[in-house]
């Protein structure tokens, strides 16, 4: 099996992404723009699975570079609104502290030969957070600032509420005696 398939490719796509996507989101005259190359982007999120699975191009490769694209992608976006004063600094350090910690305990269990996919809390997060950084987006051609006051804290109380699932995972994994 090549490591550089069609799916990894896709996910290769989406962390190019992120580098027009810096500048554009810096000016909110090209929001437009920014909103469609980030949709393109979630939607290569969303095939780069499906594509694995269904033609088995499942890598290990890919797993990590799913992982690590979409928090680079999420995260980049959110500290540059935090910036341009779009979002809240709270907002903003819960979704990155939560990521860090939740990539933590997989890698953690992963250290203990446990896979943890994502579940279902992790999807609504991203998709909350695929829906406010849209809206955030829209803001300067239709009045959302309420909307987007109201998905700040509808995200941040699911991403907590998905990273304390995943450390439910770990807790008895983190009772074990460890090694002297």
């Amino acid at each position: 099996m090549k490591i550089l398939n069609a799916a990894n490719i896709l996910t290769l796509i989406r962390l190019l992404m992120i580098i027009p996507l810096f500048p554009l989101s810096m000016h909110r005259e090209y929001y437009w723009l920014a909103l469609i190359l980030f949709w393109f982007a979630m939607l290569t999120d969303m095939f780069d699975g499906m594509v694995a699975r269904k033609y088995k191009m499942i890598t290990n490769l890919g797993k990590f570079m799913d992982q690590i694209t979409d928090k680079l992608l999420i995260n980049a976006i959110l500290l540059i609104f935090l910036w341009a004063r779009e979002l809240p600094l709270w907002f903003v350090a819960i979704i990155i502290l939560r990521d860090i910690l939740v990539g933590g305990v997989r890698m953690f269990l992963a250290s203990k030969g446990v896979v943890v996919p994502a579940n279902k809390w992790g999807k609504i997060k991203t998709l909350l957070q695929t829906i406010l950084v849209s809206t955030v987006y829209l803001s300067p051609y239709i009045p959302v600032k309420w909307f987007i006051y109201v998905l700040v804290y509808l995200t941040a109380a699911i991403a907590i509420y998905s990273g304390y699932t995943y450390f439910l995972h770990a807790v008895p994994y983190l009772m074990e005696k460890g090694d002297e």
